[in-house]
């Protein structure tokens, strides 16, 4: 499955996204992912949308213990995890070389 999303264009995929899907992972909940992007529920359930249509896969499933991922959802999680810790160190090693 990871093969096939890779053939996907990623220029179709706003990454800021990514960092929603990324907390929507790790929070289990739009309510909270919103509070923490501080925006509305509606505006992350919008990107969970946009999401799921991109990898179409519902990503994230409604049970009584809140949100949980899919197979896919849970496959993609820890690449997604390493590639933001990736891009957020060359923000910041730029940000160093900016300062001096």
């Amino acid at each position: 499955m990871l093969v096939s999303l890779m053939k996907k264009s990623l220029a179709r995929l706003d990454l800021n996204l990514l960092v929603t899907l990324q907390l929507l992972l790790q929070e289990q909940s739009v309510t909270k992912t919103a509070k923490k992007l501080n925006v509305s529920p509606s505006t992350v359930s919008k990107s969970l949308s946009k999401l799921r249509d991109w990898f179409d896969d519902p990503l994230l499933v409604n049970t009584p213990q809140g949100l949980t991922p899919t197979n896919l959802a849970a496959s993609v999680q820890e690449h997604l995890a390493a590639w933001i810790e990736i891009v957020n160190q060359n923000i910041s090693r730029k940000g160093d070389e900016a300062a001096k």
